[in-house]
């Protein structure tokens, strides 16, 4: 399966699609590998990227995680990983690898995405009984 963004347009009941130049010689393969004539389509509006940099979802996110992490003793990759795992009941999306499902890297994340990952986040620590602080501290943000 690939994913891009392209420009379409609709007219007499068919949609025309631009594919970026990147992906032209991908789906002239998969045309021609396909024996029927067809294709299984999946149509979406872009999603905006996550923010990163100060002040951001990004460090919204890992400030929350480094706090989980400090106030039960255990690893940063850890924690944001079974924040990951926590978070697909609500909708964060993964694959499946050798049958086990993986979470998504955060960096593919879109702003809804991320907003799952850090709604998360609030759950565990309040379940955890730790009390997270919002906003910027002492140059680090929360």
């Amino acid at each position: 399966m690939i994913t891009f963004t392209a420009f379409f347009r609709v007219k007499l009941g068919y949609i025309t699609i631009r594919l970026p130049e990147d992906y032209e010689e991908y789906v002239q393969i998969l045309g021609e590998k396909c024996k029927t004539g067809q294709m299984t389509v999946s149509l979406s509006k872009p999603r905006k990227p996550r923010t990163t940099g100060e002040g951001s979802q990004s460090h919204h996110l890992n400030g929350h995680i480094q706090q989980i992490a400090n106030g039960i003793g255990d690893s940063f990759e850890d924690v944001k990983l079974a924040i990951k795992f926590e978070a697909r009941s609500a909708g964060y999306p993964g694959r499946e690898i050798a049958g086990h499902w993986m979470p998504q890297h955060e960096t593919d994340c879109d702003t809804v995405e991320c907003g799952i990952l850090i709604e998360t986040a609030h759950r565990v620590a309040a379940f955890l009984n730790i009390k997270l602080i919002e906003g910027v501290e002492d140059g680090n943000a929360y």
